[in-house]
């Protein structure tokens, strides 16, 4: 069966979310900048205006002391009419302006700033013309526009553009945990559950991390859950259906039995039939072998409750050891123990584990080689009591390490694969947990921890292989 794909959601950069508030920065910036311009240009206007009020005010000024000076002039004029009459010479000294009015107010620029050229032209009483030019220099009032048309506008421009690259920078660091995030929920999705880790980041994004993080470890808690789920349904099923089979086949076994059995004692009784009795005797072996196979057909099917009561581990193990002796003498393996636990009683169904032990004596016998050793401890380690058997055989393959509990899976070429799922449904009702440790070409070890002075034992799933 393959395994799921991540999904990878590629989002168009115009509807990114960095996008889209750089860019809402971008027109606050700009937004600021037309103020600044636009006060600028407007103070501009009003300097300008204010200067051409001046000019004109300046101009009404001189031509009206210029009128002044011409009522002078005619009053003069009658005295020198006065004294002509008297003298007999006439003198005229009168002069009219032109216009009223400025003949020009116009602004004009060079290598002395900016000023203002007012001009009024008037006319003598002997027909000369005069004209006043009056020079308004306001360069002060015109500081700011002309620092705003040169050096300051660039200076503005740099700042727009260093605070819009520290802007994108702090946007992108504050919505990088927010890929962050994306990123994992496509992992989970492709059922791959891990925590994420956003480190330093905004108080909303460490919430949405805990959440995030609280979430995942709700969905290992269901996996495990329908892992288990499906493993009890499994056993079940296979359970019922060797359950069945046993109990068709255990039926005609008992007639061979019976039969084989009343042959035997009939052939004992004549002489010269030491050869079928043999023959006999092997088929009655053969139905006991087939006995047990059927046994640990119904062993695996049967829900058998279990006797707690307060019992010695050590005994039992010794006793473990006296039911395989002579089958490790015939095999010429060497059985050692080493047995520490002394009188301290565990809450145990001391026949279900002394089953439980015997099956994992029976494998290391089975696949130690002549001349090997298989080895056997018992010790109290903190709160618990560990049962540990280990074996100079072949080891395990990596491959087949993780389905060592299937029932019916065996790596050797006789048995029926069921001694070590039977040894963890006892070790697991009496929530205790069963790690094997193997390399290939260097032996085995099975590891069974139980915890002490447990009053209401109850099953937990907690069996575990290492490498």
């Amino acid at each position: 069966m393959s395994e799921p794909s991540t999904p990878t959601t590629r989002l168009k950069w115009r509807h990114s979310l960095i996008v889209r508030i750089v860019a809402l920065c971008a027109v606050l910036v700009l937004c600021m900048l037309a103020s600044v311009y636009f006060l600028t240009t407007r103070y501009y206007s009003q300097v300008i205006t204010h200067m051409e009020q001046r000019a004109d005010n300046i101009t009404e000024q001189v031509r009206l002391t210029l009128e002044e000076r011409l009522r002078l002039d005619e009053e003069l004029s009658d005295m020198l009419d006065l004294q002509s009459l008297a003298e007999g010479t006439p003198i005229e000294l009168d002069f009219n302006p032109i216009d009223p009015e400025p003949s020009a107010i116009q602004s004009q620029a060079d290598d002395r700033g900016y000023y203002f050229m007012a001009e009024q032209v008037f006319e003598l009483s002997n027909g000369a013309l005069v004209m006043v030019q009056m020079e308004l220099d306001f360069d002060p009032q015109t500081e700011v526009v002309r620092a705003f048309k040169n050096r300051y506008l660039m200076v503005i421009t740099a700042i727009f553009l260093f605070t819009l690259s520290l802007m994108i920078y702090l946007i992108v660091n504050a919505l990088r945990p927010l890929r962050d995030l994306s990123d994992s929920c496509a992992r989970i999705a492709g059922g791959e559950l891990q925590d994420v880790s956003v480190k330093t980041s905004a108080a909303e994004i460490v919430a949405l991390e805990e959440t995030f993080n609280s979430m995942v470890a709700s969905l290992k808690e269901k996996e495990i859950v329908e892992s288990n789920l499906r493993q009890a349904q499994r056993l079940s099923a296979i359970g019922n259906l060797a359950a069945g089979v046993a109990h068709d086949i255990r039926n005609p076994l008992n007639a061979i039995k019976l039969l084989s059995s009343h042959a035997l004692d009939s052939l004992d009784t004549h002489p010269g039939t030491e050869v079928p009795a043999k023959q006999i005797r092997t088929i009655r072996n053969e139905v006991d072998r087939l006995e047990n196979i059927v046994s640990g057909f119904l062993s695996l099917a049967k829900e058998e409750e279990l006797h707690f009561e307060e019992a010695a581990l050590d005994p039992i193990l010794e006793e473990c050891l006296n039911l395989v002796k002579q089958d490790a003498e015939s095999r010429k393996i060497r059985l050692t123990h080493e047995l520490r636990v002394g009188d301290t009683a565990l809450m145990m169904d001391p026949q279900k584990m002394t089953r439980a032990v015997l099956n994992v004596l029976i494998n290391a016998l089975e696949i130690c080689p002549e001349g090997g050793r298989v080895r056997l401890f018992s010790r109290i380690v903190d709160a618990a009591c560990e049962i540990d058997i280990r074996d100079d055989g072949p080891g395990i393959p990596d491959e087949a390490l993780e389905r060592v509990f299937d029932p019916y899976f065996t790596t050797k070429t006789t048995g029926t694969g069921l001694g070590l799922s039977i040894t963890r449904g006892i070790v697991e009702e009496h929530q205790g947990t069963i790690v094997i440790t193997s390399s290939e070409g260097r032996g085995c070890q099975v590891l069974i921890t139980l915890p002490l002075n447990q009053e209401k034992p109850t099953p937990d799933i907690t069996t575990g292989i290492k490498h």
